[in-house]
């Protein structure tokens, strides 16, 4: 039976992606006050580049985690309030940094975290990983059988095809990098997944809003992504960016991208 027919109630569940900067060993207490005050039921954490940070908010959240390598020295980490049941690391060319699967027992019907964490840089070259990445990462979502309850989170390090970058207010090393394409930003990363059916969620409530998520002391881009496959966009209710609670400004250089569903 389908997630809210019948006689099965309607469980609503919240989900953040959080770029944590640099593994934020030096900003735990502020990290925790987010969190805490978002009070998701699934946390998608990338740069989890401490794997004892990670372990103290999860014990401080009361919360399930798993915390992986990466391919480089960004790491990842999946926090649940629910169990998770099992769990994939994919860390290897194409999928660079890295992707987190995690299955993870809601009480109406598992779902699958791919908690994804792509190469940055806007030039060309790396724009390219990330649509290879991509491909790679449907793959292995198709590879599952359907219907897949799923959803694709993270900081995907890629411009959406109707999002705007305010490159003038960016620090003047980025400035520099695009310097070398003449200040152009190619698009083929998230109209990958677009064009195989996924819903920006973000996007899909708010059609005309910036929704940056970078960067916190002068917000210039939209790094975080919610992507959910059709089958879970009519349970989408929110997806906003976080700007509370204060420390949120000095928790990271990103915002928390949160979404809820009623599943």
């Amino acid at each position: 039976m389908a997630p809210g027919n019948g006689d099965r109630p309607l469980t609503p569940f919240r989900i953040v992606t959080y770029n944590l900067e640099f593994g934020g060993r030096d900003r735990v207490d502020a990290i925790h006050a987010v969190l805490a005050h978002i009070n998701a039921d699934i946390i998608a954490l990338n740069e989890a580049d401490d794997p004892d940070v990670i372990a103290t908010l999860a014990n401080r959240l009361e919360l399930h985690h798993i915390w992986a390598e990466g391919s480089g020295d960004r790491h990842i980490a999946t926090l649940s309030r629910y169990p998770i049941s099992s769990w994939n690391i994919y860390n290897k060319p194409p999928l660079t940094q890295a992707v987190l699967e995690t299955r993870i027992e809601l009480p109406a019907q598992p779902i699958t975290i791919y908690n994804t964490h792509f190469l940055p840089y806007l030039l060309l070259p790396f724009e390219l990983r990330r649509w290879q990445a991509i491909g790679k990462l449907l793959r292995l979502i198709a590879s599952h059988p359907h219907p897949y309850p799923h959803l694709i989170v993270g900081d995907l390090n890629a411009i959406g095809p109707q999002d705007r970058v305010l490159q003038r207010r960016n620090p003047a090393r980025m400035r520099r990098v695009m310097w070398l394409q003449a200040g152009l930003i190619f698009r083929l990363a998230i109209p990958r997944l677009l064009k195989a059916g996924y819903i920006d969620c973000f996007r899909q409530l708010h059609p005309s809003g910036d929704g940056f998520t970078w960067w916190t002391i002068n917000p210039t881009t939209r790094y975080d992504y919610i992507m959910a496959p059709s089958m879970l966009a009519p349970k989408l209710s929110a997806c906003y960016v976080a700007n509370t609670p204060d420390a949120v400004y000095t928790a990271s250089d990103h915002f928390p991208l949160v979404a809820e569903f009623s599943w």
